[in-house]
């Protein structure tokens, strides 16, 4: 699983950077949790990152109640920047392993690419109300592993136990808690990446690659683009999943 716990500045800033100039990406993810939202719902987005899910959900929905939460100082303040005037958007400092909320407050529970607990998830949520992850899937970033393979950060990457039954291994870690009606969907495609300044922010941001050095790995780099290089621009397999499930 994605792990966005104690993101830096830079990594706050870049990820923010992406999103503006490329796009999220998530439209199916948004899709799926404005099926579910009803008035008077109150959503919790865990690990919410630079704040841009809530953000487009909350311009959507402005009679709901839309509150953010995530463990990094930096990618909180990136989240006040990018809300300011939403007065449905509350953002609060907080560790998605232990929720500072109380039992059966929220009817909606959202997470893409970030640390949670399932049981604090299923603890906040109300009865009835729904959780969606938006998680890797193990083809992500493929072509990263196979180029450096000794220094992807594992971490970082899905690396199922099984790589056949993977989505056994994730239905299995939400449905222990008590989870039900738990559904999974995956989707893969190729990313273009048009330069070498966007490959390395890749590379930075996530971060993807063990003790990466934007100078240092100058050459590296080069010879990633030269063997992945498509007419489209640099070609990246990005592969996610969204898991929904309900609390009965």
């Amino acid at each position: 699983m994605l792990t966005s716990r104690g993101d830096t500045e830079r990594q706050a800033f870049l990820r923010d950077k992406s999103i503006k100039e490329v796009g999220d990406g998530a439209n199916i993810y948004v899709t799926r949790i404005l099926s579910v939202l009803i008035p008077r719902s109150k959503l919790l987005d865990v690990g919410c990152g630079t704040a841009h899910i809530i953000k487009r959900l909350a311009k959507r929905c402005k009679n709901l109640l839309f509150i953010g939460l995530d463990v990094s100082p930096a990618m909180m303040d990136m989240a006040r920047n990018n809300t300011q005037g939403l007065t449905n958007v509350e953002l609060v400092q907080g560790d998605g392993l232990e929720l500072p909320f109380k039992g059966s407050e929220f009817d909606v529970v959202i997470n893409r690419l970030a640390d949670y607990s399932p049981s604090e998830v299923y603890r906040i949520l109300k009865r009835g109300g729904y959780f969606f992850e938006y998680g890797l899937g193990p083809d992500a970033d493929q072509e990263i592993k196979e180029f450096f393979p000794n220094r992807y950060e594992e971490e970082n990457f899905f690396l199922p136990k099984d790589p056949v039954h993977w989505r056994k291994e994730i239905v299995e870690e939400v449905s222990k808690v008590g989870f039900d009606e738990i559904k999974i969907e995956d989707y893969r495609r190729k990313d273009h990446y048009r330069s070498k300044e966007e490959i390395m922010d890749l590379i930075e941001m996530v971060p993807l690659v063990k003790d990466f050095d934007r100078e240092k790995d100058s050459l590296k780099v080069d010879d990633f683009i030269d063997r992945y290089r498509e007419r489209d621009g640099i070609g990246i397999t990005w592969h996610f999943y969204i898991l929904r499930a309900q609390k009965l």
